[in-house]
């Protein structure tokens, strides 16, 4: 089946390019760190459904999800996305390259 495999592939090209604009711009004291999630089943530790990228800026944390335009989120995503929000934590689903580079600039993780 060729279609997960495209898009897993466009969402890696988008986390690429998200966390090279960070490390070209990123603020000072900030952190845009991959989730390595991909795969997870039967590895310790590791869940489905986990945000692909961790974000750290003063005074700030939160996760980004990222899908390719017209992705959807899986039922595990959804489910976590809902927990991370209960617990008052910012969490972000962000569609193409723009949406996440956005979200790092209001959160204050570049500049």
């Amino acid at each position: 089946m060729t279609f997960p495999r495209r898009r897993q592939t466009i969402e890696k090209k988008i986390q690429a390019a998200v966390i090279d604009h960070w490390r070209v711009l990123g603020a000072p004291g900030s952190l845009v760190a991959a989730i390595p999630n991909e795969g997870s089943l039967g590895q310790p530790g590791l869940t489905k459904g986990l945000p692909d990228l961790l974000v750290i800026s003063p005074g700030h944390i939160g996760f980004i999800e990222l899908k390719r335009e017209g992705g959807k989120l899986s039922p595990e995503q959804d489910t976590i996305i809902g927990l991370i929000r209960s617990t008052g934590t910012p969490v972000a689903v962000t569609y193409g390259r723009d949406e996440p580079i956005e979200i790092l600039k209001e959160w204050g993780a570049v500049r």
